[in-house]
Order: C-alpha cells, then structure tokens, then sequence
C-alpha cells in the first residue's frame, strides 16, 4: 500500500508541474490577467486532483461506468497536456531563435484575428500572443486526431516473414497478432468483440497474443475477455504473458484465460502439424516477470526443448528485448509487442532512446524479429505517429 501511495504522489506531482507550467506559460502569452486567470489555475488544481481520485475509485468503487467516466476524463487529459506541454516548449524554443519568420507569421496571424473580430488590444505583445494561440490551437488539433486514432481507426498490417528453406507445407501459413489490448480502465469489451470479429475475417491459421491483454483486476475485468472465446483458426490461439499481467494479479488471469480456449505459453511450447511440416510455437513469460514471481523467470531455453528438430521455430515474448536470448536459443523468429511504437507524439519519437526494436520486421544475428505498434492503448486514449494494429504474418519462402 505504501509503494502505492508514493508512486501515487510522485505522479500527482509529475502532472501537477506538467499542467501548471503549461498554464503559466500560455496565460503569460495571452497576456491573460484578472479574475479568469483564478478560474484558469482553479480549473488545472481540479484537473491534477482528478489523477489520485481516479486511481482511489478504480481500487474501491464497484460501479464500472463510474470508474470509465473518471478514467476516460484524467487520461484524456493526460494526453493532452502531454502534448501541449510538449508544444509549449517549442513555443519557447521559437521566441528565443527566431529568424524573422515567426515574427512574420505572428503578424499575419494577430491581423486575421483581429479581422474576424477577436477582442485585442493594442498593448497585447503580437509574437507572444499569436505563438500561445497557435499552441493551444494544434494541442487541441493534435489530441482530438489522436483520440480519432485511438478509437476509429484499426489498422491491418501485412508483413511477409521471407524464410531460407522454408518447408513447402508451411508456405503461406498465417499467423494473426494482437498485442497490448489493455482491456482496463477505458478499453472494454465492445472494443475486443471489434478486434475478434476483423481477426475472423483474415481466416488464420494461427492467432497470437503477445502480453498485456488486461490491465486491472480479473474480479472486475474478466467479463470483459468473452470475446476471445469466438475467435476462429485453424491451430488455435496462443498467449503469452506481459508485464501488466503481472501488475494486475497473473495468476488469477491465468484460469480465466484458459477457459476462454486460449493456449497459455509459459516457458513450454506446442508443436503443430502442419501438412508433413513440424511448426514449433513457443513462448516465454514476460523479461522483468521473475522479479515479481520467481517460478516465472523467463526461459528461452525452456520454452525451445523438444522443439529443436521442428521445420520452423517461433518465440512468442512481450518484450523485444527478450530476442537475445531467443536468438541465442536457436528462434528463427520473435513476435513481440510492448512498445506501442511510442504510442503518441512526442513518445512515438522518444520511444527510440529506450528501445532497439520499436516496430515492424527487424534481422538479429540469424533471427529475425517482428513488433506490433499494439492494438489497444495505454492511459491516454490516443494514437498519434504510431497507428494500432492488427498484424498479419505470412511465411514465405525468401
């Protein structure tokens, strides 16, 4: 309770700067000042007390719409002030080097609004005023084609996966991936039945999915798993385990999975007949789980025995990561999620200081490795720079 409660006040005040150096920054450029300058800061307090509240009511409120409601409001904003914080710092940026041009932009802009009747003065400074509005302007732009992104648009991505000496009974299998559901606070189960029914349509021979299907308790979640049931291929559905499983209670989520018909692939594999082809689909615990449960120690190795003379060996792992031990195991490929691609901007572009691997096909040594962008989200409700996906493998012969 206590490591809780500190990761709890550590992101309370993360945001609590985010938000009011954002503010501070634009009411300074609008040249804002009186009694709606006290409703502004007002409005962002209640906006940063709304990030404890939520995370309280999702461990202690049993009503669910109530918990969606709360959670769709923090993380959107979340996801806003993200970006705009991010854009408020090139506001910065730009005052201090302009060239000319922003002063040229900023002129026309502060005549066109002035034009169509604004209410400025003439004491008002033109660049300040006219880069603070065009901040405001593109966050809100940026965060409502994100949450477009987020909710709308479900991406197919086809990949040919080229193999040496593919065995001629394996040309053209068809292995479907989704990755990073979070079925949780905002995704629920009217999104998965979405994903289900356009997994059917590409008729797979294989389904996989690659962690973090679920992040919150299975007590008030697993209901909303139900769809995976109707997901139809023709070996079968194959999970492994990601590090939200881990923070959200795994070994409660394991036996409702299972009963969904899903293959849990903890360290083991299953071989599949494929014609006179032997496929071996393997897959691991997720890189960090054996910090939280010893037993769950991921193992390569392990999850390769007895499938070392199979045509063509797959690793299921969450993490990318977890390719150099897989390479080193004899894998010839590794289907892995975890990264979002980044998500959103700008974490679609820092996203690359943390990971080698971010998304698409990859080569490691004699492996090769794939990563899916996520088909789901995580806190805010958006995709920008870094689409979600379905992902559609098929072997062919390189």
């Amino acid at each position: 309770m206590k490591a809780f409660f500190l990761f709890l006040s550590v992101l309370t005040s993360l945001l609590g700067f985010i938000y009011y150096y954002s503010t501070f920054r634009l009411i300074s450029g609008l040249s804002l000042n009186g009694p709606v300058v006290t409703m502004i800061l007002l409005g962002i307090g209640a906006l940063v007390l709304l990030v404890p509240l939520t995370y309280v009511l999702s461990r202690t409120s049993k009503r669910e719409k109530t918990q969606t409601f709360f959670a769709y409001v923090t993380f959107t904003n979340f996801g806003f002030f993200s970006i705009l914080f991010t854009l408020v710092l090139l506001m910065d940026f730009l005052r201090w080097v302009d060239l000319g041009i922003v002063t040229h932009y900023s002129q026309i802009l502060f005549s066109s609004l002035i034009h169509f009747g604004f209410p400025l003065d003439g004491v008002t400074e033109v660049k300040n005023f006219s880069l603070a509005f065009s901040t405001i302007v593109a966050a809100t732009a940026l965060s409502s084609l994100g949450f477009f992104n987020a909710h709308v648009r479900l991406l197919y991505k086809r990949v040919t996966i080229p193999v040496n000496d593919l065995h001629p009974d394996l040309q053209g299998f068809k292995i479907v991936q989704i990755s990073d559901v979070h079925i949780g606070p905002t995704i629920k189960e009217k999104f998965l039945r979405r994903v289900v029914k356009r997994i059917n349509l590409q008729k797979p021979d294989a389904v996989v999915i690659t962690g973090d299907l679920v992040d919150g308790p299975a007590s008030t979640l697993k209901h909303h798993l139900k769809p995976l049931a109707d997901i139809q291929s023709k070996y079968g559905t194959f999970y492994v385990t990601g590090n939200h499983e881990y923070y959200s209670g795994v070994l409660s989520w394991l036996p409702e999975i299972q009963n969904l018909g899903v293959h849990i692939l903890l360290n083991q594999n299953q071989i599949l007949n494929v014609g006179k082809a032997k496929l071996l689909m393997a897959g691991v615990t997720d890189l960090n789980a054996g910090s939280i449960i010893k037993s769950h120690q991921t193992n390569p190795k392990r999850a390769m025995e007895g499938g070392e003379n199979c045509d063509y060996k797959i690793l299921l792992a969450h993490q990318p990561n977890s390719i150099y031990e897989a390479s080193d195991a004899g894998f010839q490929l590794q289907i892995s999620g975890h990264t979002h691609g980044g998500q959103f901007f700008p974490g679609n572009l820092l996203i690359y200081f943390a990971q080698k691997f971010v998304s698409g096909l990859h080569k490691y040594k004699n492996s090769l490795i794939y990563v899916s962008r996520g088909t789901g989200y995580w806190g805010p409700p958006f995709r920008l720079g870094a689409p979600s996906e379905i992902s559609i493998l098929e072997l062919k012969s390189a």
